[in-house]
């Protein structure tokens, strides 16, 4: 059976959201004023800068922050995580999809004004199949089986050892590092090296001060994307949620993307007053139940159905997320490309749950529900982080009104993944997944992931979900795949092996000043920066314009 590495990140508590803003630029009559270039933009973070390297950013979400507006990548990703050009035209790819060739735009530079060539990209991969590397494991085994060659200054060939289609959002998108200064550094030592700490890229920033406090960026003319217009750039960094909230309430910075479990008093605050604009963003991370579908009562669909139809989760939200989470209607989250929804299929329906378990046989007798002398229970596994507690207990307290009785298990967050999940040592579990910004669901529902570290966690098994889902990762056709998964998701509704929840919610909180953003799904929280070219202050008429060009 076909399947290639994919690291997947379960994670117990996990935040999301959607888009409901979004500004875009029209075009303008001639007079009319248009973007100028000036302005200075402050965003508050929390958390601290340790190693400015693409190569291991994923470890630190500040280092990740400061990496996409420094380093750029052979392509990145749009707003619905389609791959997109960067430094490199989308490659051309074989038809058996195990070759890539990129392009490189030609005089690319460095921000100390050296070219930019394919050496830099072999350089880059080879430091990440090096035996000595300790950066991102997921990168790591992603080019493990890669073969990189170089095969013109502008040209580099990248063969897989199999067709995987997720490899372009995957692995593409990694930041280039400059060889000219990072030849003489064994991979083993490059996590230590000053460079992290004043890296050189070619991104649309050029990083010129590094402190414990901040990070001051100007914009680099030379940038594939063309100069972006704000002539300054400061990310002041905070210890936590709380001292990053009352420095926004305050005046301090000009933005903040918080995450969720903002204080509606704060929201309240924020939407009352002109000056700012609140964005409601989400990430690729939902949550739901798994339901282990090879023991009874989750063997019959009348029963998964019924679960699903019989929880309220607008109710849900309000009572333990403060409101802040997006009912989820596809195991592919809303705003990626692939994503197909229906509604219909999970809205809360307590009469339809209530006849559907009466079509499985459970008949309702002093409050519960019971078939042959038995009653309708099960167990619940949960992590012991306390909002995915608080979660579990509205899930239980709302199929009690059902007449189901639900039993929590609570375990330790490495005993719930080792000796709950992977083992499938449970009935029910909740559970918050990312799968990341490419939408393959092969390792969630693939019916030959349901044994050993496999993550298809209900052990679900279908054999045309399971065609489907290889095709999906082994077409390089972006058509062929939106199909394949539009069937799939399809096929998910009808045979509902999983109760669906929510994607949480984030704040993205700017000055009304700052214009030009167009922000999409956060494939990363990064991602919020990916059209930063292009945000704005200052204006000016089209003919200043036309004369500064």
């Amino acid at each position: 059976m076909y399947g290639p590495r994919w690291p997947l990140l379960i994670t117990l508590v996990a935040g999301v959201s959607i888009l409901i803003g979004v500004a875009y630029l029209p075009s303008r009559p001639a007079g009319e004023e248009v973007p100028a270039q000036g302005g200075a933009y402050v965003e508050g973070i929390t958390g601290e800068p340790a190693v400015v390297n693409p190569l291991y950013a994923s470890f630190n979400q500040v280092d990740r922050d400061l990496s996409s507006l420094v380093f750029s990548g052979l392509v990145r990703l749009g707003p619905k995580g389609g791959v997109q050009s960067d430094l490199a035209d989308l490659p051309n790819i074989t038809q058996d999809g195990l070759t890539y060739i990129f392009e490189l735009e030609p005089g690319l530079f460095w921000h100390d004004g050296e070219p930019l060539d394919a050496e830099d990209v072999l350089f880059t991969i080879e430091a990440i199949k090096a035996p000595g590397f300790d950066g991102d494991p997921v990168l790591a085994d992603l080019y493990s089986d890669v073969e990189v060659e170089a095969a013109s200054d502008l040209t580099v060939v990248m063969t897989l050892a199999q067709p995987f289609a997720p490899f372009l959002a995957r692995a593409a998108t990694v930041g280039i590092l400059p060889e000219h200064l990072l030849s003489d550094i064994q991979p083993s030592a490059l996590r230590e090296a000053s460079f992290n700490r004043r890296p050189v890229g070619s991104g649309p920033f050029r990083l010129v001060e590094l402190t414990s406090t901040s990070a001051q960026l100007v914009p680099f003319a030379a940038s594939p994307h063309g100069r972006p217009f704000l002539e300054h750039l400061e990310l002041r960094f905070f210890r936590d949620e709380g001292a990053l909230l009352n420095a926004f309430l305050s005046g301090e910075v000009d933005g903040a993307l918080f995450r969720p479990g903002l204080d509606t008093d704060a929201m309240l605050v924020i939407d009352n007053e002109e000056q700012w604009v609140r964005r409601v963003l989400h990430t690729t991370a939902y949550s739901l139940v798994y339901l282990n579908t090879l023991q009874a009562p989750f063997d019959s669909r009348f029963v998964r159905e019924a679960l699903q139809r019989g929880l309220d989760r607008s109710k849900l939200f309000e009572r333990v997320l403060a409101g802040q989470a997006l009912p989820l209607d596809s195991p592919i989250v809303r705003d990626l490309w692939a994503y197909v929804g229906a509604p219909d299929e999970y809205d809360f329906d307590p009469v339809g749950a209530a006849a559907l378990l009466a079509d499985a046989g459970w008949v309702l007798e002093d409050d519960v529900l019971a078939r042959d002398g038995e009653t309708l229970s099960f167990s619940l596994s949960v992590s012991d982080d306390h909002v995915q507690v608080a979660l579990a207990e509205e899930l239980a307290r709302q199929w009690g009104e059902l007449g189901i009785n639900v039993d929590l298990q609570v375990s330790g967050a490495s005993v719930f993944v080792e000796g709950v999940l992977l083992p499938r040592e449970f009935e029910t579990a909740l559970v918050t997944i990312d799968p990341g910004p490419d939408p393959d669901p092969y390792p969630l529902w693939h019916s030959s992931q349901v044994l050993g570290d496999g993550r298809n966690l209900s052990s679900f098994s279908n054999l045309e979900v399971d065609r489907l889902l290889e095709n999906g990762r082994q077409t390089t056709s972006d058509g062929e795949r939106a199909e394949a998964y539009r069937t799939f998701q399809d096929i998910f509704a009808e045979e509902l092996p999983a109760v669906l929840l929510h994607t949480l919610t984030y704040q993205y909180v700017v000055t009304a000043e700052l214009q030009g953003l167009s922000p999409g799904l956060l494939v990363s929280l990064s991602s919020r920066f990916d059209d930063v070219s292009a945000w704005y202050i200052e204006t000016g008429s089209q003919s200043d314009a036309a004369q500064t060009q």
